[in-house]
């Protein structure tokens, strides 16, 4: 589980596919819900699995070893969980001598046929793309770091 406050290395890219995404969908509208667009873009195609290599590694080995791992998850994950792992048995008949972390980094780079995320995180998401959350809260990170070490202590 990722800690509060983590961002993914992949933040930038997924917030680029979720707006294409978005995009795509206002463009192929003719009136545009928001409710609705929020379905069609949680269903369009995506460029990849938007999970860590090591979150999915641990999680297919955990189902590999029979671990009920996915009764804990919400649907969404559920099911991306599932497709990945259904991959992963599938490149592993195909390169039996490849290593789980080797077929993980095959599989979760690959298409995905969704985002695997509610609509309303989706929006959410786009709201903060569009209004520069994500580039301020990175600007906030970086002062808050540097404040933190340019402190000497007193004596």
């Amino acid at each position: 589980m990722k800690s509060l406050g983590s961002v993914l290395a992949f933040t930038r890219e997924r917030n680029a596919a979720l707006l294409k995404a978005y995009r795509e969908q206002v463009h192929a509208a003719g009136f545009v819900r928001l409710n609705e667009i929020g379905e069609k873009i949680v269903n369009s195609p995506s460029p990849r699995f938007w999970v860590s290599e090591e979150r999915a590694a641990v999680v297919v080995s955990a189902i590999m070893r029979g671990k009920p791992i996915l009764k804990t998850m919400l649907p969404s994950k559920r099911e991306m969980f599932e497709e990945i792992y259904r991959r992963v048995v599938d490149l592993k008949q195909q390169h039996p001598d490849w290593t789980l972390c080797q077929l993980v980094v095959t599989v979760i780079n690959s298409p995905a046929p969704k985002f695997y995320m509610e609509a309303s995180s989706a929006l959410e998401r786009l709201f903060k793309i569009r209004s520069g959350w994500y580039d301020n809260e990175k600007a906030a990170g970086a002062r808050a770091r540097s404040s933190f070490t340019s402190k000497t202590p007193r004596d």
